[in-house]
Parts: C-alpha cells; sequence; structure tokens
C-alpha cells in the first residue's frame, strides 16, 4: 500500500458511523486508483439463508468504491454516489471471509466512475460485481 494512500485512508477507515455497522470490516490495500476491502460473513451480515446479505454486498461495493476513488482524485475528494448497480453470482458463506476489490475506470472533475468484485477469499469465487458512479462536485 502506498504511504500516503495508507495514511489517509487509515484516519478516516472505521470513524463514519455506518461502518461500524459492519464488525470486523478491514482495509486490505490501497493504491492509486484501487483499494480492498475485507469482511467476515457474520451473524450481523447474513440475510435469512445465513448467507451474506445483499445489502451488506451492496456497502462492500459502495465502500471500498469510494475508497478507490479518494486514491485516485488529486484532492482526495470523496464524492457522492448517485449511481450504484450490482449484479450477484454466487453467495457469501456464513463464517467465511469475503473481498471487495475496487478499481478506478475514471476520475474527472465532476464525475468518478469505479468497478468492484467481490470475492470468497478462500477460493476465488466472484460473488458479485458492481459499478458505481459518483459526482465529485463543480
Amino acid at each position: 500500500m502506498e504511504e500516503s494512500a495508507r495514511k489517509r485512508l487509515g484516519e478516516m477507515f472505521g470513524k463514519a458511523g455506518f461502518e461500524r455497522a459492519f464488525p470486523g470490516l478491514e482495509l486490505v490495500d490501497a493504491a492509486a486508483g484501487a483499494a480492498s476491502i475485507r469482511l467476515r460473513v457474520t451473524t450481523p451480515v447474513q440475510n435469512i439463508n445465513g448467507a451474506l446479505h445483499g445489502g451488506a454486498v451492496a456497502f462492500l461495493v459502495d465502500h471500498a468504491g469510494t475508497l478507490a476513488i479518494i486514491t485516485a482524485d488529486r484532492d482526495g475528494r470523496a464524492g457522492v454516489t448517485t449511481d450504484l448497480n450490482l449484479t450477484y453470482l454466487a453467495p457469501g458463506r456464513a463464517d467465511e471471509n469475503v473481498l471487495a476489490r475496487a478499481r478506478v475506470l475514471k476520475v474527472g472533475r465532476t464525475l468518478a466512475f469505479v468497478s468492484v468484485d467481490v470475492v470468497r477469499e478462500s477460493d476465488g469465487t466472484l460473488l458479485a460485481q458492481g459499478r458505481m458512479t459518483k459526482f465529485m462536485g463543480g
């Protein structure tokens, strides 16, 4: 992880109110235009079937994408999500770790675009893919 990205994200990671709803959320890596976070599929983030809840997946896509955008934007802006699209491909199983790996597609003056893969850490199975657009201000 690049030192400047580590410092900036380390100062803010885990401090926001909604992040605290995801026990064990961990920043794995961050570099220019990319970020990865890890979450264990424990009871608070499971659906009625005991798999990773779709809303938790949406959070992972939004959060990892935001972190990646911060590392890519020259001013370190987080932006505001305007569009979030998800495709669910496989379940996140109970008591396993999932990784959300975000990659910035483009950061412009007013919009940023990011793609995120959510995978099962143990075997790399693709669980979901997401794309997000952020409004970056004028």
